[in-house]
């Protein structure tokens, strides 16, 4: 009974974010001992994958840790690069190797295309109806076509490099001032704090024509920090059905629907204003070719006046739930990565001087930093590649679901499994990568891996048909923030956090950050 009672306790602990007190514990009492017993066998089906031993009700949920690509990464060490797990009542397969996801995407893409109906994406993303969370099928596929076509192709995303030269500027220009004000000796600046902000800033002038800080930030930033933490969270009910009074006891659904509901009102507004400059343009002439408007509103508004020529119907929901999309696509996770890319080029110092070495020599004393010149930075791309690899941004990606039985590597799994592909296992996986553990940008000089999903051991945007489509937005932003950060400034720790070892302590959602933030002293560097 005390392991069961210690099983739940900390199911409850992990699934929340509030603190339970041990009477929670009484209520559940009653329906577990109507059906404990003794942990059931393994894996009784041998046609599915390996599985570790299982708890009634609760499944291997008690074996799930306050991180849990760490968790699942210790289980597949035990268990195998696919695993079978029942996380209460729902079957899920774990893949954590690359030639199990190969496996997986060149065998049965179009069956593991598909998302799990979830509660929170169906509160927070409006019915499921963006891109990320809704199921495979017409509408996907067309909302998905819009977004790339419009925000995400190469071309558009060149067209926004304007937005990045001038947002970066400002950015370098804030910290030059910080750095003056303190006698030229350096500044201490909460780079992770400002990196933030510079991301959702480049992401909403596209999306919507302005930047959160002419907007009211420190709202709608909260309130898109919530979004993402939401979605990283499971509702106890979706697991055990029998539960679910809990979710109601916690207050998440209550949490996810009043985010939901500041969010909305955001969103609104947002329409509104570009409904009524685009009644304006109309009445001074200027109207145009909506489908090359300046901003993604822009051109969800034209596609839902003109459905029938472009052949997808969107409701005003369908366009708040792909804006929202846009935003966890594009900003959270790039500020992410930008952070792991700077503590891992601190704590690696020689790393650090060849990236720092390299963009000055390419840029030179008086040259000008652009995007093409970044082409050029090699050892630079390989320090992405590599903060990639130890640190991708979304560790156990989206979750898929199987829409048929499938048979791969010699296992029978039936329709309506849940797929979770542990990215971060496998870019630590001794079988793929020498050294797995270390942060080595060299590995990746001359080599042909890259992000794009088709080398299976480099994933951090996903692979097959539900990988992310804004690569190319991601690392245009990323590349060039990077760039201009260490051709600008040396960058050292400040004084009393010298010697010290980094701590690298994460913390777990829809994306995974350092848990602290990343506080560093700025020198400008001088020629």
């Amino acid at each position: 009974m005390t392991t069961l009672l210690s099983a739940l306790s900390q199911y409850l602990h992990e699934f929340s974010s509030l603190s339970i007190t041990h009477y929670l514990l009484v209520l559940a009492i009653p329906i577990l001992l109507l059906i404990y017993t003794q942990a059931r066998p393994s894996n009784p089906n041998h046609s599915l994958p390996p599985s570790p031993p299982w708890l009634p009700l609760l499944g291997h949920l008690h074996r799930i840790g306050n991180l849990p690509h760490r968790s699942l990464h210790n289980l597949s060490s035990r268990y195998g690069p696919i695993m079978y797990l029942h996380l209460g009542s729902v079957p899920t397969v774990v893949l954590s190797s690359a030639d199990a996801v190969e496996k997986s995407v060149r065998l049965h893409d179009m069956a593991l295309s598909s998302r799990p109906h979830l509660a929170g994406a169906d509160i927070l993303m409006y019915g499921s109806s963006d891109v990320a969370f809704s199921p495979y099928g017409e509408y996907w596929r067309q909302a998905r076509r819009i977004c790339v076509l419009n925000l995400l192709s190469n071309k558009r995303v060149q067209s926004f490099g304007f937005i990045r030269q001038q947002e970066v500027s400002l950015l370098i220009d804030k910290i030059r001032l910080i750095s003056s004000n303190g006698s030229g000796c350096g500044s201490v600046v909460n780079l992770s704090q400002m990196l933030d902000k510079l991301t959702y800033d480049i992401i909403s002038r596209a999306t919507l024509g302005h930047k959160f800080s002419d907007k009211g930030w420190d709202k709608t930033h909260g309130l898109l920090k919530q979004l993402s933490a939401h979605l990283g969270t499971t509702l106890v009910g979706e697991n055990v059905p029998c539960l679910a009074w809990l979710d109601w006891l916690l207050g998440s659904k209550k949490r996810m629907r009043k985010t939901a509901e500041g969010l909305d009102s955001f969103l609104e507004n947002t329409i509104d204003e570009n409904m009524k400059a685009k009644g304006d343009d109309f009445r001074d002439g200027k109207d145009g070719d909506r489908m090359e408007g300046s901003n993604l509103v822009d051109v969800l508004l034209n596609v839902q006046e003109n459905y029938e020529e472009i052949g997808i119907s969107l409701s005003r929901n369908n366009i708040k739930a792909i804006i929202l999309d846009m935003f966890l696509a594009g900003t959270d996770t790039g500020s992410t990565t930008l952070d792991w890319t700077m503590t891992e080029l601190m704590k690696n110092p020689k790393e650090m001087k060849n990236v720092q070495d390299e963009i000055r020599s390419v840029i030179g004393a008086n040259g000008r930093l652009t995007e093409e010149t970044i082409e050029k930075m090699t050892y630079l791309n390989a320090a992405i590649k590599e903060s990639f690899r130890l640190h991708p941004p979304a560790p156990l990606l989206v979750q898929r679901e199987s829409t048929k039985d499938i048979n791969l590597l010699g296992y029978r799994i039936p329709a309506k499994t849940r797929f979770i592909i542990n990215a971060w296992a496998i870019g630590r996986d001794p079988n793929t990568w020498e050294r797995a553990d270390e942060f080595m940008p060299e590995r990746f000089l001359g080599s042909n891996v890259d992000y794009n999903g088709q080398h299976f051991g480099l994933i951090p945007f996903g692979t097959g048909r539900r990988a992310c489509p804004g690569i190319s937005f991601a690392m245009a932003t990323v590349s060039f923030v990077l760039a201009s950060l260490l051709y600008h400034f040396d960058w050292d720790l400040p004084n009393g956090t010298k010697g010290k070892p980094f701590d690298m302590s994460e913390i777990s959602g829809l994306t995974v950050h350092r848990k602290l933030d990343l506080i560093l002293e700025a020198r400008p560097y001088k020629f």
